[in-house]
């Protein structure tokens, strides 16, 4: 049976925006409860690194703005979530290394928004900080739990050469960062994943997240799914558009970002909607069209059986779009983990 893997990316905005409870606690509470009825498991991407920064803060007796603690309800929610059968693993943005909270908000280093190129010293070393994240997650969970999953932020992986050294030597075992035809050139993210081959479901690496290993290997890609769409298509979805207006400095951000190569003028941004692009199943944003649109695409597919899935909670503005997966998918194909699916099929 083709298997559905749900992944969560939990975390606040790429430029330190956004509030703990209303764009990640609440929403996830929601995301969960959906899970729940359908008997979906999610793998949560927790951002850590965003984590320590929140606690160091709460810590000096610094509230930051919240009514109660936030490090706290983090905790408390992912704990919870584990204990109903969801998985835990690595979610990285290494502009927070350098965060620092000043004037009632946070200041991120947008000069280090790539993970494959991340360069850092000592404590904050790119193996030191995979470690760290590890060990953060399994003394969280406790009970002997392993995390062994990366994912970077914005899917910045490239050049992976230093990242693959990295998870070997923290012993991380599976990254899901690459999203085969997806390519960014703007001011923050830069890859090109548009050679990997989108009809395989995870591929064993060597020295590369992006080259395929002939054989077994003790690093796995998980690829998340993408489909070729229309720009235009992409941002007419209600939802989306909902979940632009929540955030509209970061989602204007974003957007500069993606179109700050060579689309200076006002008429080279209006053609980038004219555009396709690969898009992520985004089970967050997407419409019950663009849902029909992905099923229909994994019902092709004869030789592949895994298909991950991305969502943010802080996206997260209407049930109606998940709600539809969940009942057109359940009883065709089995919604599962990374985890689980790392160990019953044996890819270790």
């Amino acid at each position: 049976m083709k298997k559905l893997i749900l992944t969560l990316d939990y975390e606040l905005y790429g430029n330190g925006s956004g509030n703990v409870f209303r764009h990640i606690i609440e929403p996830t509470e929601k995301i969960l409860a959906i899970a729940e009825r359908y008997n979906a498991k999610i793998t949560i991407f927790f951002e850590v690194i965003e984590y320590w920064k929140l606690k160091e803060e709460w810590k000096k007796g610094n509230r930051m703005g919240y009514e109660r603690n936030p490090v706290a309800a983090i905790e408390e929610q992912l704990k919870w979530a584990y204990s109903k059968g969801h998985d835990i693993q690595l979610h990285l943005h290494p502009q927070w290394v350098d965060a620092i909270w000043t004037e009632n908000c946070w200041k991120v280093n947008m000069n280090k928004w790539r993970l494959g190129d991340y360069e850092g010293v000592g404590d904050n070393s790119l193996v030191n900080l995979l470690k760290r994240g590890k060990e953060t997650i399994e003394v969280l969970i406790g009970n002997g739990y392993q995390c062994e999953v990366l994912r970077a932020g914005g899917y910045n992986v490239q050049p992976s050469q230093a990242l693959v050294k990295a998870m070997r030597e923290a012993g991380l075992k599976i990254d899901s960062s690459i999203y085969p035809g997806g390519k960014e050139t703007g001011s923050l993210s830069k890859y090109d994943y548009t050679t990997i081959n989108a009809d395989l479901g995870f591929w064993y690496c060597d020295k590369t997240l992006e080259t395929v290993c002939a054989g077994k290997s003790d690093v796995i890609e998980m690829p998340i799914v993408a489909l070729p769409i229309l720009r235009l298509q992409k941002y007419l979805s209600m939802d989306r558009i909902k979940s632009l207006l929540q955030n509209r400095q970061s989602a204007k951000s974003a957007f500069d970002a993606k179109t700050s190569q060579g689309k200076k003028c006002s008429m080279g941004k209006v053609q980038y909607f004219f555009q396709k692009e690969w898009q992520t199943w985004d089970y967050c944003l997407f419409s019950k069209g663009m849902h029909n649109k992905f099923l229909k695409h994994i019902e092709k597919q004869t030789e592949r059986d895994l298909f991950v899935l991305v969502g943010h909670p802080k996206s997260f503005v209407s049930s109606s779009g998940l709600e539809f997966l969940c009942k057109k998918a359940q009883n065709k194909y089995l919604f599962d983990s990374i985890s689980n699916y790392l160990n019953s099929c044996n890819l270790k």
